[in-house]
């Protein structure tokens, strides 16, 4: 369950015992942890504790409860307030309303009101935050060297009760899997939706040490893998520890684990050298023996736990050129992203053992009889058309439709003059287009009605095609 502070800010000593005994408040989800005589003693301890509601009595010296939630309004401070008084004073709930205050409330306390005003509170922190993490998530993607950048990434983390210590940096972890609720003892944290059951999570430094030995225990059966990325002390290495961490979760596919860090690679080059001779000897003399071993030799590698999925995705697409240079079009294979072929295999021995299927049976890729081919691909089309917002590969309709992928890629090439997959991709890309111009949906979700499960991916291909990231594409207003 996720924790929500409060902070009870009053003059009368016995009155604060009485709200803190109206309710068992961990059972609703919020701790007391700390409370303040005045406004300005307030202040103070709202900028050090990050509470996520304050309760305010209206009536207080130095600084009274309307002057200290109009200057939390106008400091932007990511607080929810809950007025309280001992009178009907209802110009006072009018003031407070209208800097933003999520309730109001008269003494002597009762608890039904109270916890409808926390319910109140926590529905309206939690829209906050998501609102703030998909802007967190669109900076990510938006123009780093833009003016004020860095400042905008300092003022969201604020916004997000992250306290920046660059001394102490920050870190990130990506889970693949469905885990929204990781870390939640972590008082300084912010979870970004970044895909279709994936989550970035961004801690403070100090914490990384704790998150890296306690991880394995709190990852849920339902997550394939998580990646901690390196800790960062600059603001504009946010995007490059979250990259970091992006390509250590891949860690399922490439070495079976469910853990990954960063690290550089450092791949045996004897294995390589070996392996790709093998393989070009097996190609050139159509030899399925020879390909088999040296597809055999990478398998081993993967099994040793040193390649990860940067090596993965690199070696697929070279296995592709390869096989490409004595003859046939494979370029409906290539992979575009990690993503890309995560999704397309389970593990890296599965993509290998399709290498190896394909490289056997180079021959079926033929192009098909016009006869078959109209009619196909009729069928073909209105299917994509109907499913391009959903997770579909050349590999997926290749089944659906009973033939070889390399049939599909002909058939594709012979009459649209495009392959299956910059076509799909075209689709998918026109439609963010208009999400893009006519919505205020984020940048995430709109990657997931598109047909995205890898935000990340989403935000390369998008900028690929149209020369722009999302959020510049959104401001400029047209293509």
């Amino acid at each position: 369950m996720t924790m929500y502070n409060v902070l009870i800010v009053d003059d009368e000593p016995w009155i604060v015992e009485s709200l803190r005994g109206t309710l068992d408040w961990g059972a609703l989800g919020f701790e007391i942890v700390g409370e303040a005589g005045n406004g300005i003693e307030a202040m103070e301890r709202i900028r050090e504790l990050r509470p996520d509601v304050v309760f305010i009595d209206i009536r207080m010296p130095g600084m009274n409860g309307i002057e200290l939630i109009k200057h939390i309004s106008e400091q932007e401070l990511p607080v929810q307030c809950i007025m309280a008084s001992g009178y009907a004073e209802f110009e006072y709930a009018r003031q407070a309303m209208q800097y933003g205050a999520a309730g109001y409330c008269l003494k002597p306390y009762d608890a039904d009101e109270i916890t409808a005003l926390l319910a109140k509170a926590g529905s309206r922190i939690e829209q906050n935050r998501q609102l703030l993490q998909n802007q967190q998530f669109d900076h990510l993607f938006g123009r780093e060297d833009a003016p004020g950048a860095e400042e905008e990434v300092l003022r969201l983390l604020d916004r997000l009760n992250f306290e920046w210590k660059p001394a102490q940096g920050a870190f990130a972890v990506v889970v693949q899997g469905d885990a929204p609720s990781l870390f939640v003892g972590e008082r300084q944290r912010i979870p970004i939706r970044t895909g279709s059951g994936k989550t970035t999570y961004v801690l403070q430094g100090s914490a990384r040490e704790r998150v890296r030995y306690s991880l394995p225990d709190q990852l849920p059966p339902q997550a394939r893998g998580a990646g901690i990325g390196p800790v960062f002390h600059e603001l504009r290495q946010f995007r490059e520890s979250v990259d970091a961490a992006n390509i250590a979760s891949y860690c399922y596919f490439a070495g079976g684990s469910r853990i990954g860090e960063t690290r550089s690679e450092s791949p045996e080059e004897g294995t390589d050298r070996r392996a790709l001779g093998l393989l070009r000897g097996g190609i050139g003399s159509e030899d399925a023996t020879l390909i088999r071993r040296a597809l055999g030799e990478w398998a081993a590698a993967f099994d040793s736990g040193t390649r990860d999925i940067r090596y993965a995705f690199r070696l697929y697409n070279l296995i592709l050129s390869e096989a490409y240079r004595t003859g046939g079009d494979y370029s409906e294979h290539y992979m575009l992203d990690y993503e890309e072929l995560a999704g397309s295999y389970g593990t890296a021995t599965d993509m290998l053992d399709d290498l190896g299927d394909l490289l056997a049976g180079r021959t079926d890729g033929a192009p098909p009889a016009a006869s078959a081919s109209e009619e196909k691909l009729a069928s073909i089309l209105a299917f994509v058309h109907a499913s391009y917002r959903e997770p579909i590969s050349v590999q997926e309709i290749s089944r659906t439709f009973h033939m070889h992928p390399n049939y599909l890629s002909a058939l594709f090439k012979k009459e649209l003059k495009v392959n299956f997959t910059k076509y799909l991709t075209g689709l998918r890309i026109v439609y963010a287009c208009g999400m893009l111009k006519e919505t205020k949906l984020s940048v995430g979700e709109i990657a997931e009605m598109a047909g995205y499960g890898d935000y990340f991916y989403f935000a390369k291909q998008f900028k690929r095609i149209t020369g722009r990231t999302p959020t510049e594409f959104r401001l400029a207003g047209h293509p």
